[in-house]
């Protein structure tokens, strides 16, 4: 089986650092529990035992150590008006460093893998509402040289929320069919959270607080200070907003994404699965339960080309582990079809940037 490290980070794992409790239970609060507040570091430290400084100091050189990728806002792209999809080049070897130029050229794409596969480059894309997929990809793919490709957007949304258990003091073990954990503040995303076409209204002031806090939180005693300035208003009213946008469900959460590779999960594949359409409700809730999964999606099917429609991104910190998950998933649904698509190569990967 072929390495599921990026290329890009084959080589992090031998200069992985040495992280404390203390460094890991930060990780996890600002993974699950970021204290949307004025002096956010602060409550930190009231809660781990440390100072303010000490918080402070520490997330820096997690930063500088290349553990944390980035502390902003995690907006929903949807019930903020705006559309992704996954989708998959087939294109030949001598073309894949070309293509891979080609669809990261595109501000729309956040993540691009070489994949083992011969669907071998797979990338996700995100649009404002005015743009087509097929008309943006197909010129993509036609500039990429690509053979053939597959556009495969979210049919229904189990699952997605990645959050790495830096201590392994939660519960390990899932609760089948609820898709959640129960000792963690942490909310996973799903279908149910999806705000209706018809009812999806930003205004300005709206766009403009989405552009200042998709930026990188800056890591000070005051981190909102700036942005709320540039806003012209008050912390206090930035903060409110803030709230408003989580109880409305357009943004997931304040929280920090992690170099999975530095912070210890460092093997991940992309579980794909053969569902029966009549069970891919009952299959994805299962699926969705389990702890190692971050993200879970039905996707559409193109008969006689490609007929997975069930996918699951799986974090782990080893092979083992990644191939104990998958069998647990085809343990507990009964599915005989499936595979694992293994990232061999990381092209890209970014946040979304809206509204710019």
């Amino acid at each position: 089986m072929e390495s599921a490290l990026p290329e890009s980070d084959s080589q992090t794992l031998s200069s992985k650092p040495d992280l404390s409790l203390i460094d890991k239970k930060i990780l996890n609060v600002l993974q699950t529990d970021f204290p949307v507040s004025v002096r956010p570091f602060r409550k930190i430290g009231s809660e781990l035992g440390i100072t303010e400084e000490e918080v402070i100091n520490k997330i820096i050189n997690l930063k500088q150590a290349k553990v944390i990728r980035q502390v902003s806002a995690i907006f929903d792209s949807h019930n903020i008006g705006y559309k992704s999809t996954l989708a998959a080049f087939n294109v030949p070897d001598a073309q894949v460093e070309n293509a891979a130029s080609v669809i990261n050229a595109h501000n729309g794409v956040s993540h691009n893998y070489l994949r083992n596969n011969p669907y071998n480059i797979w990338f996700t894309i995100t649009l404002p509402p005015d743009k087509d997929f097929n008309e943006e990809i197909g010129l993509m793919a036609k500039n990429a040289k690509a053979e053939d490709y597959l556009i495969l957007p979210t049919l229904k949304l189990f699952k997605i929320g990645v959050n790495f258990d830096m201590t392994g003091e939660s519960e390990q073990a899932s609760q089948v069919n609820t898709g959640s954990n129960k000792t963690s503040k942490f909310k996973y995303f799903s279908q149910d959270d999806a705000i209706e076409d018809s009812k999806i209204n930003i205004s300005e002031f709206e766009k403009n607080c989405i552009r200042e806090l998709q930026k990188d939180l800056e890591i000070t005693p005051e981190p909102f200070k700036n942005a709320a300035s540039n806003l012209n208003i008050s912390q206090e009213e930035l903060l409110s907003q803030i709230d408003k946008f989580i109880a409305e469900k357009k943004m997931r959460r304040f929280a920090c994404v992690l170099h999975h590779q530095k912070a210890g999960f460092s093997y991940n594949i992309m579980g794909i699965w053969k569902s029966e359409e009549s069970e891919a409700d009952r299959n994805g809730k299962i699926m969705s339960s389990i702890n190692e999964v971050s993200h879970c999606y039905l996707r559409p099917v193109y008969p006689g080309k490609w007929e997975y429609n069930i996918f699951t991104m799986i974090h782990t910190k080893n092979e083992e582990e990644a191939l104990n998950t998958m069998n647990k998933i085809a343990e507990l649904t009964g599915i005989k079809s499936y595979d694992s698509l293994i990232s061999t190569k990381e092209f890209k990967k970014v946040r979304v940037k809206y509204y710019i």
